[in-house]
């Protein structure tokens, strides 16, 4: 009987810890079933606990005297080493799965890094007026551009500054993007970003003005664009939306190994992407030559 009492005691403090290892894991379906599976272990040796193996007697300590017959008390010392094996055995599941989760946060940090970094070194050729150094000239050239960006080069090539509240240039923004003036929209979006900076508006203008340059064929500019429209909000609704924009951008610039990193960090934050954006990532990553 002591025996099982010391077992049950162990088994009492070894399930907090279970739980507690399983804390970090809470946000994945796996580290979820695991928990839930140690809760129950941890209600059923209650359950013996309380029991006190079927004589009124605690686990931790008590006079009762042992059950008639003493039959009982081997079965209940087989269950509870039972289940404190099965809750070892969780533990180190949790504890496996919390290693792969820190080595894919290490990628995923790695990878932004080194994509921050090319993006840097951009952002300086651009500033010392040396962005074309960077890629072949005909990344950035009018010429270069499909039908489509084509069309976007009317006559008001150097659209009147805009003004108005945030609300309504986002609104002029979008509506001139889906008609395809896209300097248009590049405009109002750039006002948006410059003069309400701090409005609500300025997270999806920025993102729109990534788009509107990206159509216009302004590679360089469309990637730091991009960038920063996901670097706004890592999480917001265009956030998955960026990283991609960021990627075409960076291929378009021969920036190869920049956009299959991008791509990496798109795939790994947003590992569920609807059928027409899975499409756009596959064009993506075949323009970039990723394995």
């Amino acid at each position: 009987m002591r025996h099982q009492r010391l077992v049950l005691a162990a088994f009492a403090v070894l399930l907090p810890f279970g739980c507690a290892q399983a804390q970090p894991l809470i946000q994945s379906q796996e580290g979820i079933a695991l928990q839930n599976e140690i809760l129950q272990l941890q209600q059923q040796v209650q359950q013996l606990q309380a029991g006190g193996g079927g004589n009124g007697g605690s686990a931790l300590g008590g006079t009762a005297g042992p059950p008639p017959g003493g039959g009982g008390q081997p079965a209940n010392g087989s269950v509870v080493a039972g289940l404190l094996n099965q809750v070892q055995d969780l533990q180190s599941e949790v504890q496996r799965l919390h290693g792969e989760v820190d080595t894919l946060q290490n990628q995923v940090s790695t990878q932004h890094d080194a994509t921050q970094k090319e993006l840097g070194d951009l952002k300086f050729q651009m500033s010392n007026g040396a962005g074309g150094q960077s890629a072949p000239a005909a990344a950035n050239a009018p010429a270069a551009a499909p039908p489509e960006r084509a069309a976007s080069h009317t006559a008001d090539a150097s659209p009147s500054p805009a003004s108005g509240s945030a609300h309504d240039l986002l609104h002029d923004a979008d509506v001139a993007y889906a008609r395809r003036d896209y300097a248009r929209a590049e405009a109002d979006a750039r006002a948006v970003v410059a003069k309400h900076a701090s409005s609500p508006e300025a997270y999806h203008a920025q993102y729109t003005l990534a788009r509107a340059l990206a159509a216009q064929g302004k590679n360089q500019d469309a990637a730091i664009a991009f960038d920063d429209a996901y670097n706004k909000n890592r999480t917001g609704p265009d956030a998955a939306q960026s990283l991609l924009g960021l990627a075409g951008a960076l291929a378009d610039i021969k920036q190869r190994e920049a956009a299959c990193d991008t791509l990496s960090s798109l795939n790994s934050q947003f590992p569920n992407p609807s059928a027409a954006m899975q499409s756009r990532i596959d064009a993506v990553s075949h323009r970039a030559h990723c394995s």
